[in-house]
């Protein structure tokens, strides 16, 4: 079945991981953003401190150059030419420049540049030519692992500088780069021994200085805060992961909960109202769980503390130990029980064949259900059907023999009453004569009795006044009740009944014979009373004070032909039934040996009619 609903507080569980969840997030975000933000932090330290180192070392290199100007003469021939010179105060005291040799200077450059690579915060420093091409570097064939990119060239030809972070020599290098003044080309001055390759032509505009500051410990840290910020997100996702997997899971199992437990509710009360018994049988024979149709169907047996079925030991149940052990393979087994018609079905929880989680071997006794069905209205059903279809059967045989023997027997009472006439006075003939007519009078009304039998009529309600009807009855049996010095005696709480007049008085009539036929010679009682059952239906009862009947007696008296007078005809109480049953309503025999019997007809009651209105 399909769950749909939602309790509040699984919506609040929900709500709740969610929020949750969008924490985490938030706190991761701001965490990169921090990241981001320490990274342009170090980042620009880096470029400040890149960019005054590289105006420190270009203001050096000027000063040192500058003095070497200043100690040396320019002989001719060597004048440094236009827009080369170091500035005014490189000029000498006779008015002339002061060139030192750029060999040397070139040397001294180097050496200055070893100076700085040999501090710990500057990884290299170079200088290079307008076109990229290396002039002077404080390592032997240029700076380790840096070379100027062309995107560095385009950056330096538009702005004049650039700045970036590298990888040089496997550490982390901050470089600056910036254009220096064009005087510091005369580095590359072709002299003796210069390298003229590396030199670029006059006039080439401004060389460009080079300084890599070492970054490591500064990215060091950096990651060291990467890692930590990674650490932190990977641990608020996981953790807001954790939290939604758990809330839904939650949400999950408290769906699967309440589904399980309206499950165990419908369960539990389709158990409570089936008509059908249920019982749970353990493997020792105990039975473990009842509902309350099988408490109905088969009582207390004092089992447990309360007196019910749970915990009572089967063999206590002479019918569940018989269908338990003659159930295998065998569906449902018919039995009695405290007069009850029953069927019962025994099923194993679990086959046979398979061993329990207890690891009980395969064969051994296991928990059983016990279904039980009682069949007792059926039962009747199936008598009153089996006593239906005889009646149909004499009723078939009344109706193909009635014509062919009431035309003789008519013609033979005929004879009969003639002769009785002719033979009146003479003994025993006249006797012999009335005797024929009575005999066919019996006769005519047996066939008569079969007739009614056997074809369907319709009642004619009326309201019959008891009362009336009784004092009618006991006018037609005075004489009888006289001989068997009976008494009859009424007690009639309902005094009307809606029926057949005429069927009901040949119902009551018949009942009354039969219950003076049953009184002794010394004489007795006949009761005749009426009431309103809780049900609204009415009970109109005949009870006497005779001999009664036995058991199998009491079960054949009701089929046809069946008696135990001298000259009945067995077919009394069928037309009675018949009569019963023609309104709608149902009879029951009680008697026993020496305590007399009482027939009771119960009679649906009356609709109620509906108040007219004043």
């Amino acid at each position: 079945m399909d769950i749909r609903s939602r309790h509040p507080h699984t919506n609040l569980l929900l709500v709740g991981a969610l929020a949750l969840v969008f924490l985490g997030a938030g706190l991761s975000f701001l965490t990169w953003q921090n990241v981001r933000r320490q990274e342009a932090t170090v980042l620009e330290h880096l470029d400040l401190a890149s960019r005054v180192i590289l105006r420190g070392v270009e203001g050096n290199l000027i000063r040192e150059l500058r003095s070497r100007f200043m100690g040396h003469g320019m002989g001719p021939g060597r004048g440094m030419g236009p827009g080369r010179g170091l500035g005014p105060g490189m000029m000498g005291p006779d008015g002339g420049a002061s060139t030192p040799d750029p060999e040397a200077s070139r040397a001294r450059v180097q050496e200055m540049f070893k100076d700085l690579a040999e501090s710990e915060d500057i990884a290299f420093a170079a200088l290079y030519a307008p076109d990229g091409r290396l002039m002077v570097a404080s390592h032997e064939g240029g700076p380790p692992g840096f070379t100027l990119e062309p995107q560095a060239q385009q950056a330096l030809g538009a702005l004049g500088e650039w700045s970036g972070l590298a990888r040089a020599a496997g550490k982390d290098v901050y470089v600056a780069a910036g254009q220096v003044r064009s005087a510091l080309a005369f580095l590359c001055e072709p002299g003796e021994g210069a390298d003229r390759e590396n030199c670029p032509p006059p006039g080439q505009g401004s060389p460009v200085l080079v300084v890599g500051v070492n970054a490591s410990r500064h990215m060091a840290q950096f990651r060291t805060y990467r890692r930590a910020a990674m650490l932190q997100t990977g641990y608020l996702l996981v953790s807001a992961a954790l939290l939604l997997g758990l809330a839904y899971a939650t949400l999950r199992r408290r769906e699967r909960d309440r589904a399980l437990r309206h499950l165990e509710r419908f369960h539990s009360k389709l158990l409570d109202s089936m008509p059908d018994g249920l019982l749970t049988v353990d493997p020792e024979g105990r039975i473990s769980a009842a509902n309350p149709a099988a408490r109905g169907i088969l009582g207390d047996v004092g089992g447990d503390a309360g007196g019910g079925l749970v915990g009572a030991p089967c063999a206590d149940l002479p019918v569940l130990k018989q269908a338990m052990d003659n159930a295998a393979g065998q569906g449902w087994v018919q039995a009695e029980h405290a007069g009850r018609s029953l069927e019962v079905l025994c099923l194993p929880v679990r086959e046979a064949r398979e061993p329990n989680r207890a690891g009980d071997e395969a064969g051994q006794a296991s928990e059983r259900l016990v279904l039980l069905r009682d069949r007792t209205p059926i039962a009747a059903l199936e008598r009153d059907l089996e006593e239906a279809r005889k009646l149909a059967a004499i009723g078939r045989l009344a109706a193909g023999l009635a014509h062919e023997i009431r035309n003789p027997l008519s013609a033979l009472r005929g004879f009969a009453q003639f002769f009785a006439g002719k033979l009146k006075g003479q003994k025993p003939e006249e006797d012999y004569a009335a005797t024929m007519v009575r005999e066919a009078d019996r006769l005519d009304k047996v066939v008569g009795d079969l007739l009614y039998l056997s074809r369907p009529r319709t009642p004619e309600r009326r309201e019959v006044d008891l009362p009336a009807l009784a004092a009618e009855l006991q006018t037609l049996l005075a004489l009888d009740l006289e001989r068997k010095a009976a008494r009859l005696r009424t007690d009639f709480a309902a005094p009307r009944v809606s029926a057949d007049p005429d069927l009901l008085k040949q119902a009551l009539l018949n009942l009354m014979i039969n219950s003076l036929d049953a009184l002794p010679e010394s004489g007795g009682e006949i009761a005749l009373t009426s009431r309103v059952l809780a049900d609204g239906r009415l009970e109109l009862a005949v009870a006497d004070t005779g001999q009664g009947m036995d058991e199998a007696e009491r079960e054949q008296a009701l089929e046809p032909f069946t008696t135990t007078k001298k000259k009945g005809t067995g077919l009394g109480l069928p037309m009675v039934l018949k009569i019963v049953r023609d309104h709608g309503g149902t009879l029951e025999l009680a008697s026993a040996p020496g305590e007399g019997a009482t027939v009771r007809l119960l009679l649906p009651g009356e609709p109620e009619r509906p108040r007219e209105e004043a």
